[in-house]
Parts: structure tokens; C-alpha cells; sequence
């Protein structure tokens, strides 16, 4: 019998809301993306999603290490390829992530990520898929 991660039995129901709490995320990454593709440039676009697909791909490679799951928004390059992109951080929330801001002393100031505090392992490769086919056609328009 399948198992969910706390050890319990895995039963239909929740076999079914599972699959509907994925289907929601691919719906809403898929917003998120045609928000970008029509606020943006082909060009921006493409670099957006370039970009999107290296975080998730390294989130993948190694999906226990924090570091590979925390974007700080005052990244340059992340800034510049996706942050200030209308849809840009839409996308970034579809795939998971979470804003949160982090304050190491009083004397530092707030710096916030970012981050991936859930990762769905089937959800990021049909996300890779899904952005790779749109990377596909975009290309065609640079």
C-alpha cells in the first residue's frame, strides 16, 4: 500500500487531493507564464525562463541542500531576468517558492529570498518539461 510521508496509509482520497493540488500548481504556472509572455518581450521572456530553468534544475540535482532552494531578491541576475519582468516572481511562486525575509542582527538590514520550502520532485520535472517546450517556441521569435 502506498504510504504519505508522515507513515500513514495513503488512501484514495487523499491520492485524489494530491493530484488535485498538482494540477492546480501546473495551472498556476502556467498563468504565471503567459503573464510573462505577454507583458514581456520574447527576448525577456526567454531569458525568464532560462533562468527559472537553472534554479529548478539545480533544485533537482540537489534537493536537500538549502542553498540551492533560496533566491535572494537582491541577486543581479535574478533581478534582471526575472524579478523586475511583469509575471517574473508569479512564476518563481508557481514553482513553490515562498517569499521570506531574514534579519541576522538589528544592526544588519532584512534581506529577503525567496525559497523552496516544499519540494515536489514530479511537480519541478513536468514544470522543466513545460518551460522547455515554451523555451522551444520562444526561440523561434528571438
Amino acid at each position: 500500500d502506498p504510504v504519505g510521508e508522515g507513515g500513514e496509509e495513503l488512501t484514495m482520497e487523499m491520492a485524489m487531493q494530491l493530484e488535485d493540488q498538482a494540477a492546480a500548481r501546473r495551472a498556476a504556472l502556467q498563468s504565471a507564464c503567459e503573464q510573462v509572455l505577454q507583458n514581456n518581450t520574447p527576448a525577456e521572456a526567454y531569458g525568464a525562463g532560462e533562468t527559472a530553468l537553472a534554479y529548478i534544475r539545480t533544485v533537482l540535482q540537489q534537493p536537500r541542500v538549502r542553498d540551492s532552494r533560496r533566491i535572494p531578491l537582491e541577486n543581479k541576475v535574478f533581478h534582471e531576468k526575472v524579478g523586475r519582468l511583469n509575471g517574473g516572481t508569479a512564476v518563481m511562486v508557481a514553482l513553490g517558492f515562498e517569499e521570506e525575509r531574514e534579519q541576522e542582527s538589528e544592526e544588519e538590514p532584512v534581506r529577503v529570498f525567496l525559497v523552496l520550502n516544499r519540494v515536489y520532485i514530479d511537480d519541478l520535472r513536468g514544470a522543466v518539461v513545460l518551460l522547455e517546450r515554451g523555451q522551444g517556441l520562444l526561440r523561434s521569435h528571438i
